[in-house]
């Protein structure tokens, strides 16, 4: 992160795929949060051991009552409530939803697409990814590619047209998955180790 002009800290990002600055006031971001690429991040938070064993316990099964998680741990019902809501506010703990089996509903294919594109398609296939419900998950890289991106398709026949459409703006390469043997939540075991 550098200085930029009038003394504001940016970000200048520069390889094959892109380059750009942002300021902070450029996008309205309190000064508790670090500007990413794409995206603004929270800041780093400090978590103590009974803030990570929350956690764990909310990733196993976010459906438990905050009062079960609390007696297990030795922590009153309130203390927990109040310990949640510092994680919300804070963005460590972003939302809460339900784990699909996409093959329990007619979904069985998934494909890893990696996608080369230009500086100026970098924001069309933002705007693309955000559009295609087959899209699961697009990550920006470093390296030759720009995107790793995940689909999750119904038939073979759908996956043509998926990377039809991601090959608007760049090139594409194809793989589709046999199978995810290791497959894990964001784990706070990680933090622990790295002493965050």
């Amino acid at each position: 992160m550098g200085l930029a002009p009038g003394g504001e800290a940016g970000l200048t990002i520069e390889n094959r795929c892109c380059a750009f600055q942002r300021k902070p006031s450029e996008i309205g971001v309190p000064d508790r949060w670090i500007i990413g690429i794409d995206r603004v991040e929270p800041s780093i938070m400090k978590l103590d051991k009974k803030d990570r064993l929350i956690l764990e316990a909310l990733q196993r099964d976010a459906r438990q009552s905050l009062a079960a998680i609390g007696k297990r741990i030795g922590l009153s019902q309130p203390a927990m409530s109040e310990r949640v809501r510092k994680l919300e506010d804070a963005g460590v703990i972003e939302g809460y939803g339900a784990r699909v089996n996409l093959r329990a509903i007619g979904i069985g294919l998934q494909a890893i697409i990696r996608i080369q594109t230009t500086h100026a398609g970098i924001r069309k296939y933002v705007k693309l990814f955000e559009e295609m419900p087959e899209v699961l998950e697009a990550d920006r890289v470093t390296g030759e590619d720009c995107f790793i991106v995940r689909c999750a398709i119904a038939e073979p026949h759908d996956l043509e047209r998926v990377v039809d459409a991601l090959a608007l703006h760049g090139g594409v390469t194809t793989s589709l998955v046999l199978s995810s043997p290791v497959r894990k939540m964001a784990t706070v075991l990680a933090a622990e180790r790295s002493g965050a």
